[in-house]
């Protein structure tokens, strides 16, 4: 079952694309588009997809710098998908063609990945179990390790968002995550969050962001009253960082629950950081998270 699958309960309605990465394509309410929806013209080219809907992060969130993963003592080459900078960026899941089944309001998808393949040197299995329900959606993201060793593990989503001029955010985080102003890569530590973008209580979109925030509540709300809907996110699970990509541009922005910081191993592993969320899956054992998206009229 590879084409698109789409998902009804009462108001709220969602379509799956297993062979495009396992991508939520579309999530509404109503005839209400939560998540930014694929263009018309929009590519489902594996290798240089649309920015649309929400795709998940296996078995790593964000970006590794120069595709070089230092862990326990190893290097791992893994092959750069982010070009021309020659990072490894957000993993293999949306990359990847998935198997489905579902039943009209539950689907699972997953797919297998086999040692080596794009330098990554563990076997793993990821699934995607999605279920609606008349108030939103749960989406559950695992990875088993399959392999006789330990291995690097990081998870998390990344969802799409319509940018209007009244949108506000509700987004409770305990630290700021910086890059530098030459690159997308955090140099240390978490640090106290600057007012301008202390979104503890309600306020527009900080705009121009491509960084992360650690101690995140697991809690987010993101309103449009010009279009009469909000949404609730709540996480399960070690989703205790958040990525926030907000382009200038204004078309879109996105607010990623993950479970580490950006580069988060090489940070740990070279540098001594703390609390970067790295985390490393003893063999035959399964890492999972799972968010739900609430959608309501307002």
């Amino acid at each position: 079952m590879s084409h698109p699958i789409t998902l009804a309960r009462g108001a709220v309605s969602a379509v799956v694309e297993p062979a495009f990465g396992g991508r939520i394509t579309a999530f509404r309410h109503g005839d209400t588009d939560i998540f930014s929806p694929i263009p018309a013209d929009g590519s489902r080219d594996l290798a240089s997809p649309a920015a649309c809907g929400c795709f998940p992060l296996v078995p790593w969130s964000n970006r590794i710098r120069d595709a070089r993963l230092h862990v326990e003592g190893e290097t791992v080459d893994l092959a750069p998908t982010e070009l021309p900078a020659g990072h490894a960026i957000h993993g293999h899941g949306l990359r990847r063609i998935w198997e489905a089944e579902s039943d009209g309001t539950t689907l699972r998808v997953h797919y297998a990945h086999e040692a080596g393949v794009g330098g990554w040197p563990w076997p793993y299995r990821a699934a995607q179990v999605i279920v609606l329900d008349e108030d939103g959606m749960t989406v559950t993201l695992s990875v088993l390790n399959g392999g006789e060793g330990a291995m690097p593990v990081g998870l998390g989503f990344h969802p799409y968002f319509p940018q209007t001029a009244g949108t506000r955010l509700t987004l409770p985080v305990a630290t700021s995550w910086p890059p530098t102003e030459a690159e997308k890569f955090p140099v240390a530590g978490g640090q106290p969050v600057p007012p301008e973008l202390d979104r503890r209580e309600e306020g527009p979109v900080p705009m121009g962001l491509d960084q992360g925030f650690g101690g995140w509540e697991k809690t987010a709300r993101i309103a449009w009253p010009e279009r009469g809907v909000a949404l609730t996110m709540t996480g399960e699970g070690p989703l205790d960082h958040v990525i926030v990509y907000t382009p200038t541009h204004g078309k879109y922005f996105c607010v990623e629950p993950v479970t580490h910081a950006i580069d988060a191993a090489n940070l740990t592993e070279t540098q001594g950081v703390a609390d970067t969320g790295h985390a490393i899956l003893p063999a035959g054992a399964e890492f999972s998270v799972s968010l739900r998206f609430i959608a309501e009229v307002i």
